[in-house]
């Protein structure tokens, strides 16, 4: 479709398909529309390494009881691949009324391991005791915080590899705690400001401030050359210095 008739559906993909070498991976490729999820019909997916060749080429994909299309990517595939990001995941994918096919493509990268978040609704809690839902004096009804966890993890992610570092490199998981615990506190409290209390926007632009401030002076122990283990010189910074010299 062209025109004042074009719609749009999206690919929901949160971050680049870092493929962990080694393991079984599972790909999807949810669409959405209006609100809700689109149902696909059939498709195939192509996984291409970093060189542009197919480690995988137009294989079926599974659709799930929800109509989301998935494939299992398993460990033999990538076994004997280089391990480094520039790789594509592409779908062929039919959906809609009629159906129509669309090709929806992910950046990708085949990694040794995945960083995992650092901080659970438990230590949310150790910090505001108020979003304890067993506590004295809750102050919503809420009983869990891991979408805001998971959203504030996704924005670190695509932060820290706008400034250049990789996060399945970070070997410091303990370093993005404090900024991680932060974000996720001005996206709770930004959100209670919309639904129970303005005086909460106060709250979380502070949270917001402080996150700013812990992040641009982030620094964590880093694999540059992806050996497994964190290089041997001076933590790396998520905010390098860039030095302007004019000339003599």
């Amino acid at each position: 479709m062209s025109g004042s008739s074009t719609t749009f559906t999206t690919a929901r993909f949160l971050t680049a398909d870092y493929i962990v070498q080694g393991q079984d991976n599972d790909l999807s490729c949810p669409l959405w529309r209006d609100g809700e999820i689109v149902p696909v019909d059939s498709g195939t997916v192509s996984v291409y390494d970093s060189s542009g060749a197919a480690v995988v080429s137009a294989a079926a994909v599974t659709v799930d009881g929800d109509g989301i299309a998935s494939y299992a990517l398993l460990a033999a595939t990538t076994a004997s691949s280089t391990r480094g990001m520039g790789w594509r995941v592409e779908w062929r994918l039919a959906s809609g009324t009629p159906s129509t096919s669309t090709t929806y493509r992910n950046s990708a990268g085949l990694v040794r391991s995945q960083l995992a978040p650092v901080i659970t609704d438990a230590d949310l809690f150790r910090r505001v005791s108020g979003l304890d839902p067993d506590g004295a004096a809750p102050l919503s009804t809420l009983t869990t915080y891991q979408d805001k966890i998971d959203e504030a993890w996704i924005v670190i992610h695509g932060w820290l590899s706008g400034k250049g570092s990789l996060l399945h490199l970070v070997m410091e998981p303990s370093a993005l705690r404090e900024t991680h615990m932060l974000l996720t506190l001005a996206l709770i409290f930004e959100d209670f400001a919309t639904r129970l209390n303005e005086a909460n926007a106060t709250t979380g632009a502070d949270y917001r401030a402080q996150y700013k401030s812990e992040r641009d002076g982030l620094s964590f122990e880093y694999d540059t050359a992806d050996s497994g283990r964190a290089d041997s010189r001076r933590k790396r910074s998520a905010s390098p210095t860039i030095w302007l010299l004019g000339r003599g």
